[in-house]
């Protein structure tokens, strides 16, 4: 396992468990390649747990001491259900802002090449916020030759702007007949 398939998560749960700090955590899942109990074992053996555990035994019917018990019993109550700290916001605010923030809407111009991106949850605000703004905004810009499509780690997948292309080619149809019918309109008074 190398540095980039360790998440986020692993490292926080492990800096929490053995109360070390984020580097040391981080460190010893790359020594233990992502092995949430040898990365333990590993901070036992540099001395960086706070009053970890002394030692171990894997001989058959020797205890390995009310320590290790300890140790084991609150390492893996907290890998099952990990305790809420002060301060904290669950996962599912930590994802939900992650989600609002990293992904994007992008409106890109297909003439000039030109491009703005706007995070996810700024457009859903102003699309609650300003319903008929937003929409004539996005309106216009179609009628301009502007293209919109969603990027980032959740939405940049395939049906997702498959979606958006079919409505980006609906509306630049309706835009070309609107035009084609204004010109003739035009061209029938002259």
């Amino acid at each position: 396992m190398n540095e980039t398939t360790i998440t986020l998560e692993q490292v926080e749960h492990l800096k929490r468990t053995a109360d070390v700090s984020y580097d040391d955590a981080r460190e010893a899942l790359i020594q233990a390649d992502g092995d949430l109990l040898e990365a333990m074992i590993w901070l036992e053996r540099q001395g960086k747990t706070q009053g970890g555990v002394s030692s171990y035994s894997t001989r058959e019917g020797q205890s390995a001491g009310p320590q290790v018990e300890q140790a084991e019993r609150r390492f893996y109550t907290s890998a099952q259900l990990p305790e809420k700290r002060p301060g904290e916001s669950p996962a599912f605010w930590q994802k939900l802002k992650r989600w609002l923030l990293d992904n994007r809407l992008e409106a890109y111009h297909q003439a000039s090449g030109n491009e703005i991106q706007i995070p996810v949850g700024i457009a859903a605000i102003l699309l609650l916020l300003s319903f008929w703004f937003a929409a004539i905004i996005l309106v216009v810009g179609f009628c301009f030759g502007w293209r919109y499509r969603f990027a980032g780690p959740d939405l940049n997948r395939e049906d997702v702007n498959q979606v958006m292309e079919g409505i980006n080619d609906t509306a630049g149809d309706v835009v070309t007949n609107v035009k084609n019918t204004w010109n003739s309109n035009i061209n029938k008074r002259k």
